[in-house]
């Protein structure tokens, strides 16, 4: 069984991978599209960014994008990590 943290890491790689090579998604919007507690999100994202799975970039325009190829991120990666 997957835990509540690694079911909503899961949905936020998913929105990460739609918009992959294509531009960044904001913690906000991430949170707002996929019903995810945005406090909660923050963390989660920011544990993905210690793995190496995800970056930001600060500042107009910025927000949180993949780093890796979606095809190359198992649900096994996830599970390890959550």
């Amino acid at each position: 069984m997957l835990s509540k943290k690694c079911k909503y890491a899961l949905k936020a790689m998913v929105s990460l991978a739609t918009v992959y090579q294509k531009g960044h998604l904001t913690t906000g919007a991430i949170a707002e599209n996929e019903n995810i507690p945005r406090k909660f999100l923050e963390q989660i994202l920011l544990e993905l960014k210690r793995h190496k799975l995800v970056n930001s970039k600060q500042g107009v325009g910025g927000g949180y994008y993949l780093l890796k190829d979606p095809s190359e991120v198992s649900l096994a990666d996830l599970y390890r990590i959550f």
